[in-house]
């Protein structure tokens, strides 16, 4: 199903033009081939994948090795290439970044083209991919065996109690934008481990929005789906004035103890940090007041008392851009589409249990780009087999 999918031919072209008459004992198709196979089934290393294909004379013909004739290395006969092999491919995959992107998108645009309400609602968080090589130092690990581009980072969750849990994670990130409907990616980004995820998602909404071969992906998102570190007043207007995306994002509470309300001016009414509205009764005596709906025109809450519900009282987003989105907090919507989240935390799950991302010997930023783009090159063309072949499980690697 992958191979019949899979549109790399610009890559393959290239990669022969650059070997040009060198020596072709396992050829660019047959290589690619591998590299594809050891993704697809899961394989942590490339000796764990050269065991399997030493055994599984199937997999051996599938990719394109001869079962006729072997490769010589000395005295010893290769049916599969050596590791060597595998790291001089790999490293020159690297320095073809803009072909592999090509491939994605051109995958992404496909799931455009192909279903309904694909990239409507989209969902973005940031995932650490550590590293379990040792740190270079300039006194000891010098070589390539270390850690050259990694960096640490800390992640704290608070809990419900008040207190503080503390995650020290040593590596890379991915920052990733997916469908919140499929659970399919639609644009990620690997950084260093201590890069923000608020920084980084305002640099590919800003790229997004400036690439005319990626602006549909803006045109076509009504909502972005996100957790409390990217809570941000200033980016949930510029979402909604620029781009016209609703910012449906988790809130952290700053308000210290002792501040349960805000009053707003000219209006008997107040709110909290979680977005409900109320009416001022009385001194400490607040009534909740019940949604009526976004003024598009006024760019403005709608509510009004539910004992009475004539007068409608509005509330201007400005009045907190944090608190108040177009799709109120305090709505069963909100709560509905923020469900829709954890389709972004299953694809984290997919990428660590079946491309084996908690589990890997990957070492750089540049290397551990590519393994992330083969994983996701490979993620979407099963989806695109799937779709043709008119299946539901489209995020399965099989059928």
């Amino acid at each position: 199903m992958f191979f019949e999918n899979i549109e790399d031919e610009a890559l393959c072209k290239k990669l022969e033009t650059e070997r040009k008459n060198g020596r072709n004992d396992y050829p660019v198709r047959t290589m690619l081939n591998l590299i594809y196979a050891m993704k697809i089934f899961g394989h942590r290393s490339v000796e764990s994948f050269r065991r399997e294909l030493s055994r599984n004379s199937q997999l051996r013909i599938a990719c394109g090795l001869s079962e006729g004739k072997y490769k010589y290395c000395g005295d010893r006969k290769h049916l599969v290439p050596p590791a060597r092999v595998f790291t001089g491919f790999l490293n020159k995959l690297k320095k073809h970044k803009a072909e592999i992107e090509e491939i994605k998108e051109e995958l992404v645009k496909f799931m455009y083209e192909n279903l309904e309400g694909f990239g409507e609602d989209c969902a973005v968080d940031g995932k650490f991919l550590d590293t379990y090589a040792k740190q270079y130092k300039e006194n000891r690990c010098k070589d390539n065996r270390a850690e050259h581009d990694a960096t640490t980072s800390c992640k704290t969750y608070y809990m419900k109690d008040g207190t503080a849990k503390k995650e020290w994670h040593y590596g890379f990130r991915a920052h990733i934008i997916c469908d919140a409907k499929y659970g399919l990616p639609i644009k990620t980004k690997v950084t260093p481990a201590n890069n923000s995820e608020q920084k980084e998602l305002d640099s590919i909404l800003e790229e997004l929005s400036s690439n005319e071969k990626e602006s549909y992906k803006i045109e076509r998102m009504k909502n972005l789906l996100g957790d409390a570190g990217y809570d941000n007043g200033r980016r949930n207007k510029k979402l909604k004035e620029e781009y016209d995306i609703n910012p449906v994002f988790d809130i952290k509470h700053i308000w210290s103890k002792e501040e349960k309300y805000k009053e707003i001016d000219d209006l008997p009414v107040a709110y909290n940090e979680d977005g409900e509205v109320f009416y001022i009764e009385d001194l400490n005596k607040y009534e909740k007041m019940k949604y009526l709906g976004y003024d598009k025109q006024n760019n403005a809450l709608r509510y009004t008392r539910e004992k009475t519900g004539r007068k409608v009282y509005r509330i201007p987003l400005s009045t907190d851009y944090r608190i108040f989105v177009p799709i109120a907090r305090d709505s069963k919507k909100f709560k509905k589409k923020y469900k829709m989240r954890t389709e972004v935390e299953r694809l984290n799950g997919r990428l660590d249990r079946d491309y084996m991302f908690n589990d890997h010997f990957i070492r750089g930023q540049e290397k551990m780009e590519l393994m992330l783009n083969l994983s996701i090159i490979v993620m979407l063309t099963m989806a695109k087999g799937h779709i043709k072949n008119k299946k539901d499980n489209i995020r399965s690697l099989v059928a």
